[in-house]
């Protein structure tokens, strides 16, 4: 089984800090606006949205590392093999037969990485798409012309 690229945690971490940013303001409004003019005062000014950011930066910062030792991949022969998750952990085997094509997506952050996600679209309704992400670009692409190769040889027997 093959792990992401280690880049991934780069983007997760800068995904989860952009997302903890509205949530601090949020709480900093919620403490300023709604609780101080109605004279609620659970804690001392700004101890909310303190709070709040610093679960949302821990969170945005510790969770990536563990998310991402607990991500593999696998191309065998005849299936992609697919382990994921911290708490709550998921097995995927992904028949090659059951793969109808295979696309390669980027956001603007994984390019300034070099990095790309593999979304793998099957025959049937549960789990149409499985994403790998985090993968170099180069190995992603390289994946995917590897799997449509796979389906060309597939549809030609």
């Amino acid at each position: 089984m093959n792990p992401l690229d280690p880049r991934v945690t780069i983007v997760w971490r800068l995904s989860g800090l952009i997302l903890a940013l509205p949530a601090t303001a949020i709480a900093g409004l919620v403490e300023a606006v709604v609780l101080a003019p109605e004279g609620i005062r659970l804690f001392a000014p700004g101890v909310i949205a303190g709070l709040v950011a610093l679960c949302t930066l821990g969170f945005a910062i510790l969770w990536p590392g563990l998310r991402y030792r607990f991500w593999r991949w696998g191309v065998e022969d005849d299936r992609v093999l697919i382990e994921k998750g911290v708490l709550w952990r998921s097995r995927s085997l992904i028949p090659r037969v059951r793969i109808q094509h295979v696309d390669t997506r980027t956001s603007p952050l994984q390019r300034s990485l070099r990095l790309a996600s593999l979304v793998i679209y099957t025959a049937g309704t549960r789990g149409a798409d499985v994403e790998i992400p985090g993968l170099a670009a180069d190995d992603a692409e390289r994946l995917r012309e590897e799997l449509a190769r796979l389906e060309e040889t597939d549809d030609r027997a």
